[in-house]
């Protein structure tokens, strides 16, 4: 089941992943976009990791079958990961929305360093990854690259829970915060159905959530979540963006099966440092169902409401601006849904959601529809293939943002190589396809581009003991 409405969703996507997160699922990549979801699953098994696990997270991802199991016996040592990626891409046309399109090639380079402890009632996990990004032709490209993230499980008691998590992204590279993505994207979250050209993001995105296990079968989860976006070095009329929410969830296990289950959420966006301002409020209904041990299906819905103050210049002088507030409430019933499928060999799932979501500098708070497919296949014991697709409709709500309106349809398709436990290689082709209407400093209404990518990585994991 695909939770929308914000921290909703970034709460059990990335909160609840599980326990023993890796290199490529804590801190994305800097280097050749192995944070692609369409690749993790087969770069994650490139490198031992910690076997054992300590406590369980009690609320899970509906697509994940829900544990109950608060404590486990077996410990796994404290772990470090140190890895070295080298990438190189090339991109038909990187100018999106540009009169005269441009052909560019990115070098990247990147180490990184994962550190992980678990114990009988805590776990916690660190990861960081720097790197330089050098553009041939284009110097303006060249930056160096930081990510950084955090997870901390803690067994409070036998009946409560706290998890947080915490992620930081800098980067130049166009492309790696709008890869395509299996999960919806969240306020504090980019969304990866909108690509913003020629600008730097920084980004922090983090969540502290609290659970009471009331029996065997029913738990109470609330959380809190932030999230900071700028963009730098840009021409375009970017504004940065703020956003902090809450959620109150119940879910109850009705069978081995089946799980359903309510929440109530709220969601508040600052853009332009008070230009405009948004309000989401939703009571969601869900519940999730596995129709045999290979496939899960799951399914939301549930009323939004939306409340968006704008600060809208109407004349301006070298002296100051005349300007209009305006005020605007909607109603709207949001939805989604999902089909999930995993064998021996072979992994596919399909996803669907109608939403109220952030759209970004470029479009502020939107109305998104969006469709997405992945499948993966381990071709042998040293080939992965996976494929992706995912189609977006942004509609802008904001007065701000004169009903702009961006669809884009992305695609990859990635080839991975595993050498031995510590080298693997992944060559990828990704086709993007944007079109809008109403952004002014959009010179064309259309816009492609195709890149490939080949990256090659290093990782070296040992144990540090208990």
């Amino acid at each position: 089941m695909k939770f929308q409405l914000g921290s909703l969703i970034l709460v059990l996507t990335s909160l609840f992943a599980p326990l023993a997160w890796t290199q490529s699922g804590s801190s994305g990549s800097s280097s050749g976009g192995s944070s692609d979801t369409t690749q993790n699953d087969s770069t994650d098994s490139s490198q031992p990791q910690p076997s054992s696990t300590g406590p369980k997270q009690v609320f899970t991802h509906p697509e994940q079958r829900p544990s109950l199991a608060l404590l486990d016996e077996v410990t796994a040592p404290s772990f470090i990961q140190l890895g070295l990626a080298l990438g190189s891409s090339w991109d038909s046309d990187a100018g999106a929305f540009a009169s005269r399109g441009f052909s560019q090639t990115l070098l990247t380079v990147g180490p990184s360093i994962t550190l992980q402890q678990i114990r009988p009632s805590a776990a916690w996990d660190l990861a960081y990854e720097g790197g330089f990004m050098y553009a041939p032709n284009r110097t303006y490209y060249n930056s160096l690259t930081n990510t950084a993230a955090g997870n901390i499980l803690w067994q409070l008691s036998p009946r409560w829970q706290l998890t947080a998590h915490d992620n930081y992204v800098y980067t130049a590279d166009p492309f790696q915060a709008y890869l395509v993505d299996q999960g919806t994207p969240t306020y504090n979250q980019p969304n990866p159905t909108i690509y913003i050209p020629l600008a730097t993001l920084e980004q922090n995105a983090g969540n502290l959530n609290l659970t009471y296990l009331l029996d065997a079968h029913d738990s109470l989860t609330f959380t809190g979540s932030e999230g900071l976006s700028r963009y730098l070095h840009t021409t375009y009329a970017l504004f940065n963006s703020f956003s902090f929410g809450g959620l109150a969830a119940y879910q109850h296990v009705l069978s081995a099966r089946a799980v359903v289950g309510g929440a109530y959420s709220f969601d508040t966006i600052d853009i332009g440092h008070g230009l405009s301002r948004s309000g989401i409020t939703m009571f969601q209904a869900y519940g999730s169902y596995q129709l045999n041990p290979h496939m899960v299906v799951t399914g939301w819905i549930g009323p939004e409401i939306t409340h968006i103050k704008d600060i809208i210049p109407i004349l301006c002088t070298p002296y100051g601006c005349f300007k209009e507030i305006a005020h605007q409430s909607s109603f709207s019933v949001a939805f989604g849904g999902s089909l999930g499928w995993r064998g021996v060999r072979n992994s596919a799932s399909m996803n669907f959601s109608k939403q109220v979501s952030d759209g970004g500098g470029l479009l502020g708070v939107v109305r998104l529809y969006m469709a997405g497919a992945t499948y993966m296949r381990q071709l042998s014991p040293r080939w992965d293939l996976s494929l992706g697709g995912q189609y977006g409709s942004n509609l802008a709500l904001s007065k701000l943002y004169y009903n702009r309106h961006l669809d884009s349809l992305t695609g990859t398709v990635t080839l991975l190589r595993r050498f031995n436990q510590n080298w693997n290689a992944n060559v990828q082709y990704m086709r993007w396809y944007e079109r809008q209407a109403n952004i002014f400093t959009a010179a064309v209404p259309k816009w492609g581009d195709n890149r490939l990518q080949l990256t090659l990585q290093y990782n070296w994991g040992h144990s540090l003991g208990r």
